[in-house]
């Protein structure tokens, strides 16, 4: 949700034609900036998920309640929320415009199905937007969400939104910048913010991608964002940024909303210097002393067993696991990944989950993409306590991480005794503190981050 709003916020001063930039190097937050009636329609739409009712009354009221946003209402909105607000009369009005796509963003992190967000999606466009396009454009944008969030990865996206709704997202943000225009339609604008996130690298960049083409600016940045929230996480540092310009009661909803359904926020550990995180470790030593003994013996606790990863593995009993880091395409080409190849059932081709007596954790499509792989395996061992898993120091070789980034996401499985971590991990762990075990149980640990 926090995703739209951010998009929202950006391209708040680029909205119309006069006031476009066609290109991706500009200020991510300017001074002149605030957010819009995407903005508060979007926060109007998590407000409805948390409390239920008549999704109409919701638009009305907020519409009525912040009347005048920076770049305002479309007209035929203004329009109704006058005669609903007065007259009680919540008919919708047969749009195709884009405001049932910019709002939507919500839906799609409340529903475990397909069905139900598509539904949902439904329900919270043809209040007003009741036009098949209109409807369209909400379910095409909610779809985007839940596969993001469900890890599903972008060419797959691609795909079904192409057989599912028939648009057409054979293009690229570079090959329309010097030619799109504005449009307010969904027709106009949700492939174009599609497409703006399937060529970003990462959160900012596809927020810089949907502004660069200009058009409704604020609109499609709000769209974008909402999908490339779900994909990627938000840097905490932006995140944090946006919620500046945000009144306190659309913040308290926000953060409602946020302690339910969970995004991921990225916390990076560049805010700091690596100096100054140093730092802070030896300040808070005193705070480490109780954990001493269970992570100095990398989780060997009373008549425990030590729960470190063996080095050098050569061979696996029938219920051991060997868990390496792998790619989205399942190249299993050299170092633990072609070894789990050779020896242990990997196969190529499938870059994540069980295979054989291996499991496959894909760390190359960033790191918030290898949080979400992560945590499917820590379902997984929870799910299968009679096997044995040996994880080795995933992330940490060609990826190009380091324990300091890597180590943190196997938090949840520290309480699980079938679990096993290599030994930087655990050092990682007895350094700095970065533990809660007091907060998990072995029936819990991974829902957190389902």
């Amino acid at each position: 949700m926090i995703g739209s709003i951010i998009g929202d916020i950006v391209g708040s001063v680029y909205e119309f034609t006069y006031q476009n930039i066609k290109t991706k190097d500009f200020p991510l937050f300017s001074e002149q900036g605030n957010y819009t009636d995407d903005s508060i329609l979007t926060v109007a739409t998590a407000d409805w998920l948390l409390h239920g009712g008549n999704i109409a009354e919701y638009y009305s009221r907020y519409g009525a309640k912040y009347p005048r946003p920076m770049g305002g209402y479309g007209g035929n909105f203004q329009l109704w929320i006058a005669r609903s607000s007065v007259r009680g009369d919540y008919s919708p009005y047969n749009s195709c415009g884009n405001g049932s796509a910019m709002r939507v963003g919500p839906v799609g992190w409340a529903f475990d199905t397909k069905d139900e967000t598509l539904a949902a999606a439904k329900v919270s466009a043809e209040c007003t937007h009741n036009h098949p396009e209109g409807i369209k454009g909400a379910q095409a944008i909610a779809l985007c969400i839940f596969m993001a969030r469900k890890g599903f990865d972008k060419d797959t996206i691609r795909k079904e939104v192409e057989e599912q709704f028939g648009y057409d997202l054979n293009f690229t943000c570079d090959g329309i910048r010097d030619s799109y225009t504005w449009g307010g339609t969904c027709q106009d604008s949700v492939p174009q913010a599609i497409v703006a996130f399937l060529d970003g690298n990462d959160f900012e960049d596809c927020i810089r991608n949907a502004i660069s083409i200009g058009g409704d600016s604020d609109t499609i940045g709000c769209i974008t964002g909402s999908i490339a929230e779900a994909f990627y996480g938000v840097p905490n540092v932006i995140r944090k940024k946006a919620l500046e310009y945000l009144l306190e009661e659309l913040k308290k909803v926000l953060v409602e909303f946020e302690n339910i359904y969970k995004p991921l926020i990225m916390k990076e550990n560049n805010e700091i210097s690596p100096f100054e995180f140093q730092k802070n470790i030896i300040e808070d030593y005193e705070n480490v002393r109780d954990a001493q003994l269970y992570f100095s013996t990398h989780g060997r606790t009373g008549t425990l067993e030590g729960r470190t990863t063996p080095k050098n593995i050569r061979e696996l009993k029938e219920n051991e696991v060997f868990v390496f880091g792998s790619n989205a395409k399942g190249y299993h080409g050299g170092g633990a990944a072609a070894f789990a190849l050779n020896h242990f059932g990997a196969v190529w081709g499938q870059g994540d989950g069980i295979q054989g007596q291996s499991y496959a954790i894909s760390t190359m499509e960033g790191l918030i993409r290898t949080a979400r792989n992560i945590n499917r395996f820590i379902k997984y061992a929870h799910d299968h306590p009679e096997k044995r898993f040996y994880v080795t120091a995933i992330g940490c070789g060609i990826a190009g991480y380091t324990p300091l980034q890597i180590a943190p996401l196997f938090e949840r499985a520290l309480v699980l005794p079938n679990v096993f971590l290599p030994e930087i991990f655990w050092e990682y762990y007895w350094i700095t503190g970065e533990h809660q075990p007091e907060y998990f149980t072995p029936d819990d640990s991974w829902k957190m981050w389902n």
